[in-house]
């Protein structure tokens, strides 16, 4: 309303009565404006499709406009009695009042519609991004719910079959799955584990495995130092060396090798294992629950960032897992993404 007056100070004389009308025309905008925001309210025009709310604030801001151009000209030809009057005079002056306000007030108004949709759509963005959140918290605790009696069951199969043959060492079995299940339980409702961690359970699994496969089962580490403490997902390693044992070693008469490794291939860190066996994939034939759940875990928590893979190599089983280096910053970023967008 300044700008719009002051052209009229500038050319003429300063009078006293220019303050009160800019004052008065300001008045008149938050009042025709604040009826325009009660239609959107009232009537709820912000759900309504593009074209029809287009349509309302047309319509809204003409009929606003007229009935504030109208005020204005009424407020001019009394605060002026001497200049010629605005009303009753049907010219061209009365008609840009009326246009000049049916303008504002729909500029106005698109500005009202963008700020809310700009809004609108970032509280939308957020509920996605919590219900994304929850959804991958659930998934997770989840996949991790399956994965210790995948684990579970075989090992108790293990003790049952030496309770018979030597009691001594199914006792000393009981101790190390009471040990690797109170670690396993730790890890319930994290999301990763030091990869350090995650070798001392493969340990004590395959220490529990030796009692039953003896020399069958031959075990060798080669694990990076500088990588002991990058976050994996729990359960994984013990998956993978658990499938190696089951349908590699486990098949094998004379028995075979165990091989564990982790180094760093070019800011990827890469988790191996591999074993004496043959790996053959039926045509349609999914992976077991083990590696499915490996899969969907490592998605969850890196996205395409890391993979699994797992393929016969120079007479061996090779199962990879490639995770990003360092993956502290990884999983930060994603738990960054997720909870605190």
């Amino acid at each position: 309303m300044v700008l719009l007056g002051l052209p009229a100070w500038l050319a003429g004389p300063y009078r006293e009565e220019y303050p009160y009308v800019l004052a008065a025309m300001a008045g008149i905008g938050i009042v025709s404006s604040h009826v325009l925001r009660a239609c959107f309210m009232e009537w709820r025009w912000m759900g309504m499709r593009m074209d029809r709310l287009f349509l309302r604030v047309i319509l809204g801001s003409a009929v606003l406009g007229m009935f504030a151009g109208l005020l204005q000209a009424g407020l001019h030809d009394f605060a002026f009695p001497s200049a010629d009057h605005v009303l009753g005079s049907g010219g061209r002056r009365l008609l840009e009042i009326l246009l000049s306000w049916m303008l504002q007030l729909f500029v106005w108004a698109v500005v009202y519609v963008a700020y809310h949709y700009i809004v609108r759509s970032r509280l939308e963005e957020l509920r996605g991004l919590r219900v994304e959140t929850a959804n991958r918290e659930g998934q997770l605790m989840n996949l991790r719910s399956q994965m210790n009696p995948h684990f579970m069951f075989p090992a108790l199969n293990s003790i049952r079959a030496l309770i018979e043959e030597d009691p001594e060492r199914a006792k000393r079995s009981i101790t190390l799955l009471s040990a690797i299940l109170r670690n396993a339980m730790a890890t319930v409702k994290r999301t990763t584990v030091p990869l350090g961690e995650e070798i001392d359970m493969v340990r004590s699994y395959l220490d529990l495995e030796s009692m039953r496969y003896e020399e069958r089962l031959r075990v060798r580490f080669d694990v990076d130092t500088k990588l002991e403490r990058e976050p994996v997902p729990p359960m994984m390693l013990q998956t993978l060396v658990e499938n190696a044992i089951r349908h590699g070693i486990a098949r094998q008469k004379e028995g075979g090798d165990i091989f564990i490794g982790a180094h760093i291939d070019d800011r990827t860190m890469v988790i191996s294992v591999r074993n004496t066996g043959h790996y053959v994939k039926a045509r349609g034939m999914q992976d077991g629950i083990g590696l499915r759940n490996s899969r969907q875990r490592l998605a969850h928590i890196h996205g395409n960032k890391a993979r699994l893979e797992i393929r016969n190599d120079h007479g061996t089983v090779l199962c990879e897992v490639r995770l990003p280096y360092p993956a502290h910053e990884a999983v930060d970023n994603a738990h960054t993404l997720t909870q605190d967008p």
